[in-house]
């Protein structure tokens, strides 16, 4: 079952990464008509975002963020954006796979920087072109439930074209040597195209893969509990190793050894973690176990209360309705209580009803159901007992009771009795064996009557 609050938050990490990815797309925009590197790349001599790219993130924040509207109003919207973003990474990919041009690279801008670099101008990526293309389908396919699966594979695709552009580019960073032919993807056009994927899959957190991220279940918070550092922390040791070694901090035998602590580290963390998370969760469980028994919990008697006795009398007679099974209801009063207690006082009236819980408990199978009724009145559900059966177990605790050291005077009870019928409510039953518990009053107390 999906957690609300849960299912609340991933709706606002769509929006949130749809508007982070808008406005990164206009700074970026801002960054090339005032000529500022510092908004085109964030960091100098290092890859730009071209117009085109920071055009299409823009575009595709914009479809998240229309899927978010209800689906009559966002829907269209967002399915058109999203075709937008498709064919303007089909349309680049073209371009690098048949070597035309189809004059969208430096349809705004002309940028001639590109050739010292060894780069098209304008061009955007490779790998920025193919998740493009998959953010675009993907896009399309949300607008339909029965696509979702298609959906959210192609958002996983993005994800991974994201961590290895953000890995890749922490490892030039680091040796200060270009090392894939698919660079140069621009550190903020990773970082976005990160969000939107996880935005794309934080749209939908009810369905598909990912409502075991948005269940309330264990595996739902160990899930969202481990998955993002589990993604991110391979990238960051990649690039703290080869920064180590790239400025002679460490030799790379003593660099392998900071890796394998460091891994190590984290998977005792993530040990940890599961076991602070099962811990808490028990207890959880343990304090809900006791709530529930303390609202079916007679306090004073530690018998069943009233609600108990209903929810259980409810289902045996729903069992003999179905399997033709025999049980029997006792109907049990202290005599002459409020005499005793209006001699004694209260707190002796109380020990009288709790040591009546502790006989009972005492004289009953593990399946019957004992449970205070109200007042000095006790019931006691017998399965599988016949009437005849049940007179025989009433006037066995009857005795019990009557044997008992009571602390200043003797105390007895009356009992009725009376045997479940196929078709019977349980106030028809309960009305019953309260008749013969009330002729038993009559007929002196002390004594067991059962219904006729």
């Amino acid at each position: 079952m999906s957690n609300p609050r849960v299912v609340a938050g991933f709706r606002r990490v769509a929006i949130g990464a749809a508007l982070f990815s808008v406005a990164v797309a206009v700074m970026v925009l801002f960054g090339w008509w005032l000529g500022s590197e510092a908004l085109k790349s964030v960091l100098p001599g290092q890859a730009t975002m071209k117009i085109n790219t920071a055009i299409g993130l823009g575009v595709c924040g914009l479809a998240l963020l229309a899927c978010q509207w209800p689906r009559t109003r966002g829907g269209p919207a967002s399915g058109l954006l999203s075709l937008f973003v498709m064919a303007l990474g089909l349309a680049t990919m073209a371009q690098f796979l048949w070597g035309i041009d189809l004059g969208i690279d430096t349809l705004f801008h002309d940028d001639a920087q590109a050739f010292e670099r060894g780069r098209i101008p304008g061009r955007m990526s490779e790998l920025t072109t193919l998740a493009f293309a998959l953010l675009g389908l993907a896009g399309v396919a949300s607008c339909s439930p029965r696509r979702l699966a298609l959906a959210q594979a192609c958002v996983l695709g993005v994800v991974l074209i994201a961590l290895y552009a953000m890995s890749t580019y922490g490892y030039q960073m680091a040796s200060r040597t270009a090392v894939t032919p698919f660079f140069p993807v621009a550190i903020h056009t990773a970082v976005v195209l990160l969000a939107l994927a996880l935005g794309w899959l934080a749209a939908r957190p009810e369905e598909g893969m990912m409502r075991v991220l948005s269940s309330d279940s264990f595996g739902g918070v160990l899930t969202r509990r481990a998955l993002l550092p589990s993604l991110l922390i391979p990238s960051v040791l990649a690039f703290g190793a080869q920064w180590l070694q790239s400025n002679e901090v460490l030799t790379p035998q003593a660099t392998l050894t900071l890796l394998a602590v460091a891994s190590g580290g984290l998977v005792a963390w993530l040990v940890w973690s599961v076991g602070a998370l099962l811990d808490r969760i028990e207890g959880e469980r343990r304090l809900v176990r006791g709530l529930r028994e303390d609202a079916h919990t007679d306090a004073l008697t530690r018998l069943g209360n009233r609600r108990a006795f209903q929810q259980a009398i409810e289902g045996m007679l729903l069992q003999r309705r179905e399997s033709d099974s025999d049980f029997a209801l006792l109907m049990i009063d202290i005599d002459h209580f409020k005499r005793y207690n209006d001699s004694h006082g209260h707190p002796a009236g109380d020990e009288v009803l709790r040591l009546v819980g502790v006989a009972l408990r005492a004289a009953l199978r593990p399946g019957d159901v004992a449970a205070r009724f109200g007042g000095e009145e006790f019931a006691v559900l017998l399965p599988g007992i016949s009437g005849a059966l049940a007179v025989k177990v009433a006037e066995r605790i009857r005795r019990d009771l009557e044997r008992t050291a009571w602390p200043h005077e003797p105390v007895t009870v009356s009992i009725g009795a009376a045997q479940a019928t196929h078709e019977e409510e349980p106030a028809h039953l309960v009305a019953r064996a309260d008749a013969t518990l009330y002729r038993a009053k009559r007929e002196g107390r002390n004594r067991v009557v059962l219904d006729a």
